[in-house]
């Protein structure tokens, strides 16, 4: 009986130390797997991260321009209003003066008074009109 229990006690020694065996390797190549699945995790994270990083400025570029084409337009309005009040002085200065009169009187006076205004309101269309005008204001 010694010896049979011996064996016995051996091939159950050894079936467990085969099974243990089994389970720590089942176990090593579950970690294996989950540290294979969070390397992947945290690549995907940085590329999250960056692409989040890359829509915030973005959005932050287009928020610059979108300020800058506020001040474009509110400078525009104020040029615009100015102009209207310029216009609403000259009729009034052109209400109370008879130029029939005066052209005939002066004509090379009158003639370049005019063109002078008529160069200066050509100058200031010129840059109002101007397409690179927000150009140069973004790339800075």
């Amino acid at each position: 009986m010694g010896i049979q229990t011996n064996i016995i006690l051996g091939g159950l020694l050894l079936a467990s130390l085969g099974g243990s065996v089994m389970y720590i390797n089942m176990q090593n190549s579950k970690i294996d797997k989950l540290n294979i699945e969070l390397s992947v995790a945290i690549t995907n994270q940085e590329v999250l991260k960056a692409s989040v990083e890359k829509s915030n400025k973005e959005l932050q570029d287009q928020l610059d321009r979108e300020k800058i084409s506020q001040e474009k337009i509110a400078e525009l309005t104020k040029v615009s209003n100015e102009a209207r009040k310029e216009v609403s002085k000259l009729r009034n200065t052109f209400a109370r003066h008879d130029l029939n009169s005066l052209a005939i009187a002066k004509g090379n006076l009158v003639e370049n008074i005019i063109n002078k205004g008529t160069a200066r309101v050509n100058k200031e269309l010129v840059d109002l009109t101007n397409p690179r005008q927000f150009d140069e204001s973004i790339t800075n």
